[in-house]
C-alpha cells in the first residue's frame, strides 16, 4: 500500500481551496461595507478598487538595478484584472484580499520584498484564538517573480504559469498551486508546511538551501503527468521527483521520502532505453516495488510458485510412484476435478521447494531437476528481499 493516497490528498486540498475561497468573499465583503474591520491604513491609490488592463511602469525589459521601486504601500481589496507588471520591485507592502486575475508579471520581472499577502484577522469580536486568514490570489498569470523574504501563506496560484520563479527566505506555508505549470523554479530557505501544488506540471524544480527549506507531513506535491512522454520529459520529472524525496528526507519525513522516492525510480525506468538495465530496474519494480511496497515480495512470490507449478506439470513430477508428464503425454487428465488434483500437487511441490522445506509425496523427475534447483534459488532470494523490504518500513 502506498503511504500517501494521492486522489484523497487532491480531493482534501481541492476541497479546502473552496472554503479558502468563500472564506475570502465572505471577508472580502465584510471590509468592503466596514473599512474599520482592518486595523492598517489603505492606499488611496490602488485599493479599493478594480484596476483592468492598466500597464503598471513601463513595457520594456529592464536590469533589476532600474526596476520601479513601489514601497509601504497597503494595497486592500483590489482586483487587478489584465493588468501589466513590469520592472517593479514591491518593497515592504501589503496586500490584502487582491486578486490578480490574468496579469502579467513579465518584461524583466517583479520583486516582492519583504511583502505581506496575508491578513490573520480582521477586526470582529470575539477575536480570542481565532485566525481569520484572508489571503490573495493570482488566477490565471503569467509570472516572473522573485519573492523575497515575504509572507505569503495561504496565497493560491490558480491557472497560472510561473518561470524563472524565485521563492527566498519567504513563508509559503499552506499556499495552494493548482492546475498551473511551474518551470525553473528556484526554492531557498522556505517554509512549505502544509503547502500543496495540485495537479500542475512541474519542469525543473530546485531547492538551493543555504539552511534549509521545511516542509512537513501535510505538505503535497501531486502526482506529474507526462505530457510528451519522451526519454527527456521522463527524465527531468524523475529528476523533480527526486528533489522532492531528498527535501523530505532531510525533514526527517522517511515515509513522505520514500512515497516520492518510489515515484522517482519508476519514472527513471521509464527514461531507459537500454535494455539490460531496464530489465534490472523492472525486476527492482516487480520484486520489491523499490524497497517502498511491503506487498509487492509477497505478490511476486505467489505468482513465481504458480508459474513453477505449471512448469512442474508441463516436464513432469512424481506422485505416488506414478509419473505425470504433459510433456510426454504421461497420466493426462481424464478430467477437470482431477487436473485440478494434478495442479494441486504441483503447487505443494512448488510451495515446498520454493520455502526450501523439501517434499515427500510429490517429487520433480529427472527432467525437472533445473526447474526445482532455480525454484529454490529464487525461492532463497525473494525470501531475502521481503526480509529487507519490511525491515526497511519497519526502521522507519
Amino acid at each position: 500500500m502506498p503511504y500517501i493516497n494521492f486522489k484523497e490528498e487532491v480531493f482534501k486540498g481541492k476541497e479546502e481551496l473552496y472554503k479558502r475561497i468563500e472564506n475570502n468573499k465572505k471577508l472580502f465583503s465584510e471590509i468592503e461595507n466596514n473599512k474599520n474591520k482592518i486595523s492598517i491604513k489603505p492606499d488611496e491609490e490602488y485599493s479599493f478598487r478594480s484596476i483592468k488592463d492598466r500597464t503598471i511602469n513601463n513595457s520594456s525589459t529592464e536590469n533589476e538595478g532600474y526596476f520601479l521601486e513601489i514601497t509601504d504601500k497597503n494595497i486592500v481589496c483590489t482586483e487587478f484584472i489584465e493588468c501589466k507588471f513590469y520592472n517593479i520591485k514591491f518593497k515592504n507592502c501589503t496586500f490584502v484580499a487582491c486578486r490578480f486575475i490574468e496579469c502579467d508579471f513579465g518584461g524583466g520581472g517583479v520583486i516582492f520584498e519583504n511583502c505581506t499577502m496575508i491578513l490573520k484577522e480582521i477586526n470582529n469580536v470575539p477575536s480570542l484564538n481565532k485566525e481569520d486568514n484572508l489571503s490573495c490570489i493570482f488566477e490565471r498569470c503569467k509570472l516572473y517573480c522573485k519573492f523575497l523574504s515575504s509572507n505569503i501563506t495561504y496565497l493560491i496560484f490558480d491557472e497560472c504559469e510561473l518561470k524563472h520563479t524565485s521563492f527566498e527566505l519567504t513563508d509559503m506555508s499552506n499556499a495552494i498551486i493548482i492546475n498551473s505549470y511551474m518551470k525553473r523554479i528556484n526554492l531557498v530557505d522556505v517554509d512549505l508546511s502544509g503547502g500543496k501544488i495540485i495537479s500542475t506540471y512541474i519542469e525543473d524544480l530546485e531547492f538551493n538551501d543555504k539552511l534549509k527549506s521545511k516542509l512537513d507531513p501535510k505538505t503535497f506535491f501531486d502526482k506529474i503527468q507526462p505530457k510528451k512522454k519522451t526519454k527527456d520529459e521522463y527524465e527531468g520529472i524523475y529528476e523533480v521527483y527526486e528533489t522532492i524525496a531528498d527535501k523530505y528526507n532531510e525533514n526527517n519525513l522517511k515515509n513522505n521520502f520514500g512515497e516520492y522516492y518510489y515515484l522517482c525510480k519508476n519514472m527513471q525506468r521509464k527514461s531507459l532505453k537500454k535494455l539490460l538495465p531496464k530489465t534490472i530496474s523492472y525486476i527492482y519494480w516487480f520484486t520489491c516495488g523499490y524497497g517502498e511496497r511491503i506487498l509487492y515480495p509477497l505478490i511476486t512470490s505467489l505468482v513465481l510458485i504458480l508459474i513453477f507449478a505449471t512448469m512442474y506439470l508441463t516436464l513432469g513430477y512424481s506422485s505416488q510412484s506414478q509419473i505425470i508428464s504433459y510433456w510426454w503425454g504421461i497420466g493426462l487428465p481424464k478430467s477437470f476435478n482431477e487436473f485440478l488434483s494434478q495442479m494441486n500437487q504441483c503447487i505443494n511441490i512448488s510451495v515446498e521447494l520454493f520455502t526450501g522445506l523439501g517434499s515427500d509425496n510429490e517429487t520433480p523427475i529427472p527432467a525437472s531437476y533445473i526447474v526445482a534447483n532455480t525454484e529454490m534459488i529464487v525461492g532463497v532470494i525473494m525470501m531475502g528481499v521481503g526480509i529487507g523490504t519490511l525491515t526497511r518500513k519497519l526502521v522507519r
